[in-house]
């Protein structure tokens, strides 16, 4: 019997991770669980602030919006998840091939240029608000990122366990699905930075073209140009 249940381990079709994958995804769940229970209101809030303007506005005009304990623990979850997702992608081959071995350091090294990637990016839309004199708008776009990117980080948690334990036929079409999301994630972002820009009635063409090309197609272009060279 013994030898039957050791012959279906070395025949299965799932796969078997290292622990600190299990660790990230366990960590990631506890925070959620943490989250919904310690600050229920303040959690249901912001999930609707990524799909209803009006929560958006409002969570964004509160006091600490980017400094509270949700934001400050959705964004570490996005990190987590994020990077766990991208070296799944890196290291799958289901979309393109690359030599990026799957090993902790490699999910540290994703991790740590993600976190560079937005912090110049923050530092940059407030030297663009100093330059246009446009504060407060960006400062609600600041918040935009976040907020996207962190209801990014709650929507792959699914993908990332599908892919790590799930059954190997299937991986290759979760992480195509995963990939749309981060697709949708900055569709979204740019949607929803466009319609604050209406809204406050600051939508000149100028403007618009250089919101778009500097806040979001040049990190994007720079972005893909760092994975290349890792790939």
């Amino acid at each position: 019997m013994i030898m039957n249940l050791l012959q279906n381990i070395v025949h299965s079709n799932y796969y078997y991770q290292p622990s600190w994958v299990m660790i990230i995804i366990v960590l990631s769940l506890m925070l959620l669980g943490y989250l919904y229970s310690a600050f229920h209101s303040r959690f249901i809030t912001l999930l609707k602030a990524v799909f209803m303007l009006r929560f958006s506005v409002q969570a964004s005009r509160e006091e600490r919006s980017l400094s509270h304990p949700v934001s400050l623990l959705l964004s570490l979850n996005f990190v987590l998840i994020a990077g766990l997702f991208i070296l799944q992608l890196f290291s799958s081959g289901a979309i393109f091939s690359s030599k990026i071995e799957f090993s902790l350091l490699s999910f540290f090294i994703i991790t740590m240029i993600m976190l560079c990637i937005y912090l110049v990016k923050i530092l940059f839309l407030r030297v663009f608000a100093f330059i246009i004199d446009k504060q407060e708008a960006i400062a609600e776009y600041n918040f935009t990122i976040f907020l996207v990117n962190q209801f990014l980080g709650v929507i792959l948690i699914p993908a990332v366990i599908f892919i790590a334990y799930g059954p190997r036929a299937l991986s290759g079409t979760v992480v195509f699905l995963g990939a749309l999301f981060f697709i949708a994630a900055l569709i979204l972002r740019i949607g929803k930075g466009v319609v604050g820009v209406l809204n406050r009635g600051e939508a000149t063409l100028f403007y618009l073209i250089l919101y778009l090309c500097t806040l979001e197609i040049l990190p994007l272009l720079i972005g893909i140009k760092l994975f290349e060279k890792l790939a």
